[in-house]
């Protein structure tokens, strides 16, 4: 493919180094990338948590209308940050091998017998971890994962709970433990950077065309799973494909309790019938 292709993507550090991943991942493949900054309005508003805001895909709204506006070709995003419907003109047409899907527990103490503030908006990591250990206090904080750390190091929370893929990209190596999936089960896509492009377009058939198995397998099952059940980021749930047993694992707490149910190669009907009773209790 000749010349240079212009990818829209976030400015914060973290972004730019997934970027860096999606970069020397084409090289082999003569694709020849370079970024587009675009701030997004959640980079604005560091204050609201996600669940609260009107509009939900912040982080990825603006960048791909730049792809149907012809400014850019293609898209990188945080593949769990994909909202369940995007531009029926769009197709994710890439994913990335997975990182490491954990959460990790920033923290002097022990998540086992901590007692403080955490810093944490995510509805899942509040609900599973909370059954875990009941002295855990959540509050809101929002930012990059350098001001999140930065809010913890001055003393604003007592811990903060962050994805273990974002340290890892980034090299940061903070005080504290990586959490079980066992005690809190990942995002579905959680791990994974993804490219947006046009459907139908020269770069996503190229794409298509050097995807691998297993990354496309477990992400296109665990975003199937999460359409289906229309699943946003209110809901306390977590998906989890594994491949090559072609297991996905799905996993749902509410204050009181958590449900866990696996399945092998493909989820019937019946199945997301009752995931979605449970869910709606």
């Amino acid at each position: 493919m000749e010349g240079t292709l212009k990818f829209a993507t976030r400015g914060s550090r973290l972004a730019l180094r997934q970027f860096d991943i999606i970069s020397k991942a084409l090289v082999p493949f003569d694709m020849d990338i370079e970024p587009f900054l675009v701030e997004s309005h959640g980079e604005r508003d560091a204050e609201t948590p996600l669940y609260d805001m009107k509009e939900q895909g912040i982080f990825v709204r603006r960048l791909n209308d730049m792809i149907l506006d012809g400014e850019v070709e293609a898209a990188v995003h945080s593949a769990k940050d994909i909202p369940n419907e995007i531009d029926p003109r769009l197709d994710i047409s890439f994913f990335s091998k997975r990182a490491d899907p954990r959460d990790y527990f920033i923290s002097r103490e022990s998540l086992k017998y901590f007692a403080g503030t955490t810093g944490s908006s995510s509805i899942r990591r509040k609900s599973f971890l909370n059954l875990y250990n009941r002295n855990l206090r959540f509050v809101n904080i929002r930012g990059n994962i350098d001001t999140r750390i930065r809010k913890w190091e001055n003393g604003e929370v007592d811990s903060i709970v962050v994805a273990k893929a974002a340290l890892d990209r980034l090299n940061i190596s903070p005080m504290g433990e990586i959490i079980s999936e066992d005690i809190c089960p990942p995002d579905p896509n959680q791990g994974f950077v993804a490219i947006v492009t046009e459907k139908g377009s020269e770069v996503e058939n190229k794409l298509k065309k050097i995807q691998d198995e297993a990354s496309l397998w477990e992400a296109k099952n665990e975003r199937e799973l999460m359409v289906r059940l229309q699943l946003g980021c209110n809901v306390a749930a977590s998906i989890r494909a594994i491949y090559p047993e072609k297991r996905i694992k799905f996993a749902y707490a509410n204050d009181e309790k958590r449900f866990d149910f696996s399945y092998v190669k493909s989820i019937e009907e019946s199945d997301i019938k009752k995931l979605r009773d449970i869910i709606g209790s």
